[in-house]
């Protein structure tokens, strides 16, 4: 068996490689957690003021109507 220091060389700078993209793929992955969460996040609060608007908006309506019967009385 030939013991080519050369060959170690090569194994060790791709094991060297391996490890970095390991290392950067965790880090997309942790990336992609935090952005789905504050996506998520962001979805409940447009949903939130979407409601209160729509609350609001028949609130406003109802006064107009009770202040159009009003007046026209």
């Amino acid at each position: 068996m030939n013991d080519d220091p050369e060959i170690y060389r090569v194994l060790g700078r791709l094991e060297s490689k391996v490890d970095s993209l390991l290392d950067e793929n965790h880090r997309f992955e942790k990336l992609m957690k935090e952005t789905a969460n504050r996506v998520s996040k962001l979805e409940h609060d447009r949903a939130l003021v979407f409601g209160a608007a729509s609350v609001l908006g028949v609130i406003g309506g109802a006064v107009i109507w009770v202040i159009s019967k009003i007046m026209s009385t």
